[in-house]
């Protein structure tokens, strides 16, 4: 007789064989005990999770001949039967092959029938979004109201890809991903029956592979055995499925944390000269980061961790890795994923990413330094370190004293301004524009150059804006409004853009902005409107005479700065 493979074998023949899938296994048991059985069943799900089985055990279930707490007995003629495919009004429909309108109609032309062998006749129709739209149609009256005597189940893995109207006359299942630990005591039970010896690390590596489907899971056993007979190791499973230990990673982790380039490069060579795919590898070594990152995150599941066993070894190399290292090194490689799927040369890219994350680990702190580099530090060095940092902090406490005092007794009508006028000062408090700099424009403001400058202000945010759109942001509802020698006074109406455009990375981008327009280096100076009127006011310089003629204007915006010549 011809051999018959294991997920064949095994194929769940009743509810409380199927694994991991007790919250439909119940709901459907109860269902056929109390008779509530529903015309339409939709089972969803991921593939090898039970959903063709669930709807088989269903078909025998209905038409068993004694059935016992909602369980078919497997017994009786029509169990049997049914088993064994010979029951003509039990029909398994692969809607892939049958997809069309012609298969649905001879569907609802034939339904109307009575079963001829068993109680229903049941329709059971696989990978059911492959239907076209107008099968879907012609299907929909049908699956409303079917007879009495008929009994619809749809199975698919891409339930999103069904018309809502099919789903609305359907009672939905989810199956859900079968859970690491119910599959490994699945297939230590199948290898008890089958008189075969199999580490518990291979098994526990092949439920990982499996990702959550039995049916994977059982192939790539039966695979293992054709491979290595009666007893299975944890390395015929790496050998067979082209997979690498988890021995392998932990080293190159540890490799690139150390930032050795030369080791992390000749231990991927010794992979590819095993011919290893360079993708699976990848894969692999990310979903490796992955799962040092749960442990560090979340200790206490460690269930979740996919494709990792969490032994001494996966421990200690996690303790080398800090959060944000992780980070990186996930990002990383999923980036170089991305790219492998259009690249010619796989093998150059990934000893790319290799490099690339040795030097993340070296350059940008991305791991746990050692705690000996601190220790290395003798004691008198930080000694002087700490009287340095002292004498710092008193240097810049007097000069901020001397600073305030020199502001205080600058004069009799200055103190007596409100509190609110002298200075402006950015949200964190650390950086102010020198009201003294804007008073002096103030008194010395150059007419033609304010005018010059306000014609080129709109090519001045332009500037801002290529280089970063967020400066542009901050800078736009400013307007200049005066300009001397070595500085432009620009004036805001809302407080938090005039103390944003005093930092230093955006003042400066400012600055250059205003230099390649004018070709003069000018320092940005922000305040609030109300504080410039006042400064102007107290200067004695008419106000109206800083206006802006708007013929200049509208004629630097024409013909430019350098074709305009400007005469009182």
């Amino acid at each position: 007789m011809a051999y018959t493979a294991l997920y064949r074998v095994y194929r769940p023949q009743t509810f409380g064989d199927i694994v991991g899938q007790a919250h439909v296994t119940t709901t459907l048991r109860n269902a056929l005990r109390e008779g509530r059985l529903s015309h339409a069943y939709l089972f969803n799900g991921p593939r090898g999770t039970g959903k063709t089985s669930a709807a088989k055990i269903m078909a025998k279930a209905v038409n068993c001949e004694s059935p016992q707490n909602g369980e078919p007995c497997n017994e009786c003629a029509s169990c049997q039967a049914i088993t064994a495919g010979k029951v003509t009004d039990v029909l398994e429909i692969d809607a892939a092959s049958n997809r069309g309108v012609e298969e649905i109609r001879d569907i609802r032309d034939k339904v109307k029938f009575a079963p001829s062998d068993v109680s229903y006749k049941v329709y059971i129709i696989d990978e059911v979004h492959m239907l076209t739209t107008e099968a879907f149609n012609a299907l929909l009256k049908t699956l409303e109201e079917p007879p009495s005597h008929v009994l619809f189940i749809l199975a698919t893995t891409e339930p999103h890809k069904l018309p809502a109207t099919i789903i609305s006359r359907c009672q939905r299942f989810d199956f859900h991903r079968i859970a690491l630990s119910e599959m490994v005591e699945r297939l230590q039970e199948i290898c008890e029956k089958q008189h075969v010896s199999v580490e518990d690390h291979a098994l526990q590596l092949v439920a990982k592979m499996a990702e959550g489907g039995m049916r994977d899971a059982l192939s790539l056993l039966d695979q293992a055995l054709s491979f290595s007979g009666d007893h299975v190791t944890l390395q015929d499973i790496l050998q067979i499925t082209g997979s690498v230990s988890q021995t392998y990673y932990s080293t190159l982790a540890k490799r690139i944390v150390e930032s050795d380039v030369a080791q992390v490069m000749q231990e991927f060579d010794q992979l590819m000269q095993q011919g290893k795919d360079p993708e699976h590898f990848l894969q692999d070594f990310m979903y490796y980061y992955r799962d040092l990152l749960l442990l560090k995150t979340a200790p206490t599941l460690q269930e979740i961790v996919e494709r990792t066993l969490v032994d001494d070894q996966f421990t200690a190399v996690a303790e080398l890795y800090s959060l944000a290292g992780l980070y990186d090194m996930i990002e990383a490689l999923n980036q170089s994923l991305a790219q492998l799927k259009w690249s010619t040369y796989p093998r150059i890219l990934v000893e790319l990413s290799l490099v690339k994350l040795c030097q993340y680990s070296q350059g940008q702190g991305t791991v746990v330094k050692s705690t000996s580099a601190t220790s290395s530090v003798a004691p008198e060095e930080l000694t002087t370190l700490m009287n340095r940092l002292r004498s710092l902090e008193e240097k810049v406490t007097q000069a901020t004293a001397r600073n305030q005092l020199g502001t205080t007794g600058a004069g009799h009508e200055e103190a007596k301004e409100p509190a609110r006028r002298p200075v402006a000062s950015s949200a964190s408090g650390g950086i102010r524009t020198p009201m003294n700099k804007v008073k002096e424009v103030a008194r010395s403001l150059d007419e033609a150059r304010t005018q010059r400058l306000k014609g080129l202000w709109g090519q001045i945010l332009s500037d801002v804006k290529k280089v970063r759109i967020q400066h542009y942001a901050w800078l736009v509802n400013g307007q200049p409004a005066g300009v001397n020698q070595d500085s432009v006074v620009v004036i805001f109406k809302s407080p938090i853009h005039c103390e944003k455009t005093m930092e230093p990375e955006l003042k400066g981008i400012v600055e250059q902005a205003i230099q390649n327009a004018t070709g003069a280096s000018l320092q940005l100076l922000s305040v609030m409107e109300e504080q410039w009127t006042s400064l102007v006011e107290q200067s004695g310089v008419d106000p109206e005479a800083k206006g802006e003629d708007p013929f200049v204007s509208e004629a630097l915006k024409l013909v430019g700065e350098q074709l305009l010549e400007i005469n009182d």
